[in-house]
């Protein structure tokens, strides 16, 4: 009787090793996921906020001012009905975990200008997209 104890016992702990291992392989493969699905979220948003400062130059906005001039910087709401990001929601909307900045820097008077979009997140590195432009 003794014998069959330890042999259970044996078996038990063997189907524990083998169930525990694949488990913490599964939990750590989730939260990478996550994580880079964050990142690329965030080197998106980063694009986006150098590309809206094109657009607004395209329809003669004057956000393109001498010097440096820093255009935004909030943290994002989502929008759940267009799943898409913004400053401009109402405080109803939830915030996000990405704060934008953008910024715009005069590098030849008048004529060039250096676009730079700065998202942060909370425990990760800041996601940067810049661009050099000419005004029109």
């Amino acid at each position: 009787m003794g014998f069959t104890l330890i042999e259970t016992f044996v078996a038990i702990t063997i189907l524990m090793i083998i169930v525990i291992g694949p488990m913490s392989l599964l939990s750590t493969a989730l939260k990478d996921a996550r994580s880079i699905g964050d990142e690329l979220t965030a080197s998106y948003l980063a694009q986006e906020g150098v590309e809206l400062m094109i657009a607004n130059r395209d329809v003669g906005g004057s956000l393109l001012n001498p010097g440096t001039v820093t255009i935004s910087d909030c943290q994002l709401r989502f929008d759940e009905n267009i799943k898409g990001y913004s400053c401009d929601l109402p405080s109803s909307f939830p915030l996000s975990i990405f704060t934008r900045t953008v910024v715009s820097e005069e590098k030849v008077a008048g004529q060039q200008y250096k676009i730079t979009s700065t998202v942060s997140r909370p425990t990760a590195r800041d996601v940067v997209s810049s661009s050099i432009i000419f005004k029109h």
